[in-house]
């Protein structure tokens, strides 16, 4: 037995406008869950959470599984793969995607840049090219300004930024994540769920009265409609700059047992309750690129550790 925590995050499982995927995402998704399924021991990621809260010992090698944000192919796609590996998985849901009341902003710019009738906009006096490669890049130099702004300023901010790329068509958003119908499938289907935030917003960067009344409004409407306890909170981005000790603290208020960055390393005894680790992953790329290397061999370095 040991008491180190592993916990591996995704966020979709074939191509978004934000997330694209090369080749088959299930397929490359399915590769990684049977290689961790030989090396690892899969847990489910709140029962390990509470026993290390608690000293007890988890199994040898223990690896815990989410996904953030409810994308309709974390249903479609990433369960029955589950399913069929008999592996349990959190699901990090945004209830104002569920409501279809928030808008993901980071697909609609990423959908504005790669439909853009322009070669180039100027934003906020930043350059930004829409073609290629340097389109990709401009894209994130974008998302990463937009992460840390408060969310009242974002929707200003990406209204400006939409009308300047000037896209072609409708990004369709809203038909990328799922409903609350879908949400009670996971349910029913024995996954666990936890809360995103109600509206995905970069806590860090709001008002710590706001940050209390977002996670609080997101864990009781996640709990009355979907008829389950919500105990833990993945924090959206999840970086320095969108976690601080006020968003712990709201966390805690709001009444979470749980925080989740995604500060990369391992959970311990002595990890705090509101700022565990997490290990973000892309499904169709492989374990040297996405770090998952690391994992595996530290994994394989604890199997006479039990």
């Amino acid at each position: 037995m040991t008491s180190h925590l592993t916990i591996l995050g995704w966020h979709n499982v074939e191509s978004t406008w934000c997330f694209p995927v090369s080749g088959s995402g299930v397929a490359g998704l399915e590769g990684q869950l049977r290689r961790l399924r030989r090396v690892a021991t899969v847990v489910p990621l709140e029962r390990a959470l509470d026993a290390l809260r608690a000293g007890e010992p988890l199994p040898p090698r223990a690896v815990a599984l989410c996904w953030d944000d409810g994308y309709r192919d974390n249903l479609e796609l990433a369960v029955p793969v589950l399913e069929r590996l008999e592996l349990p998985a959190t699901f990090f849901l945004v209830p104002g995607l569920l409501s279809g009341t928030e808008r993901a902003w980071w697909e609609v710019a990423g959908w504005a840049f790669a439909r853009s009738g322009r070669d180039a906009v100027e934003w906020r006096g930043e350059r930004y090219p829409t073609r290629g490669a340097a389109g990709r890049t401009a894209y994130g130099r974008a998302s990463d300004r937009l992460r840390v702004m408060t969310a009242a300023g974002r929707a200003v901010a990406l209204e400006e930024l939409v009308d300047a790329l000037a896209p072609e068509g409708t990004p369709g958003d809203g038909r990328l994540f799922l409903d609350w119908d879908g949400a009670r499938e996971l349910v029913r289907r024995g996954f666990s769920v936890g809360s995103h935030t109600m509206r995905h917003v970069t806590l860090a960067q709001e008002t710590p009265e706001d940050q209390v009344e977002d996670l609080r409004r997101s864990r009781e409407l996640l709990q009355r409609e979907l008829d389950v306890p919500i105990r833990t909170v993945a924090y959206p981005f999840g970086q320095a700059d969108a976690v601080s000790r006020e968003t712990e603290h709201a966390a805690e208020q709001a009444g979470y047992a749980h925080g989740l960055t995604t500060e990369f390393g391992w959970n311990g005894p002595a990890t705090p309750a509101a700022h565990g680790r997490r290990i973000m992953l892309d499904p169709d790329r492989g374990f040297v690129a996405t770090g998952l290397s690391r994992v595996t061999g530290r994994l394989r370095r604890l199997r006479g550790a039990g």
